[in-house]
């Protein structure tokens, strides 16, 4: 059984809340199974949960409050890796070369499955892998937030997955860089982004 930490599941509760009041954030409580609901209703940050808690609240979240639009699970890994570098791993993920040491420690403190390698890094960009992970399409685009989250400072990183298990592939990999000059649709500086 593949687990996460209550502090992610903390943060995607935060999410709904923050992003859009308290009463979405109860009516995502009373949609999701009883099971997610009383598991949700007294998380530790530091205790493990099973990851089927977090992808069931993550879809059920995401299909009623935006039509189970795949941004709406990027914007929640944005939201979560901004927070979670604010709180506590900022020193871990503050610098290129640090970041890179850091990853997999980071990852483990977080989630007791998979494995995650940072293949190279430099101020700009990164290109990091996840091994042996059950990927799905919420937790895919939520962990392109993420690292938009983490690696986003002044200028908004876009985080682009250039492999992923789902369609075959061995691991997926995301490639974070700055955006494309002049922006356009689904430009990650526009507002709400």
């Amino acid at each position: 059984m593949a687990r996460v930490r209550g502090r992610d599941l903390r943060d995607a509760m935060a999410f709904v809340r923050e992003g859009h009041g308290a009463e979405a954030a109860e009516r995502v409580l009373q949609a999701v199974d009883p099971d997610v609901r009383g598991a949700l209703a007294d998380l530790r940050d530091v205790e493990w949960y099973d990851l089927g808690l977090l992808q069931r609240f993550l879809v059920t979240a995401g299909t009623l409050l935006a039509g189970n639009d795949e941004d709406f699970y990027r914007r929640q890994g944005f939201f979560a890796g901004q927070r979670q570098k604010a709180a506590f791993i900022g020193p871990m993920v503050s610098e290129p070369e640090v970041r890179m040491k850091m990853a997999p420690t980071v990852w483990r403190m977080f989630y007791d499955v998979g494995r995650l390698v940072v293949t190279g890094q430099t101020a700009r960009e990164a290109t990091s892998q996840i091994w042996d992970f059950p990927a799905t399409r919420e937790l895919c685009a939520r962990f392109r937030g993420i690292w938009e989250g983490i690696i986003s400072e002044g200028v908004r990183r876009v985080a682009e997955e250039r492999r992923c298990v789902r369609r075959g592939d061995p691991c997926c990999e995301l490639y974070v860089h700055p955006p494309p000059a002049g922006g356009g649709p689904g430009d990650p500086r526009a507002e709400g982004a």
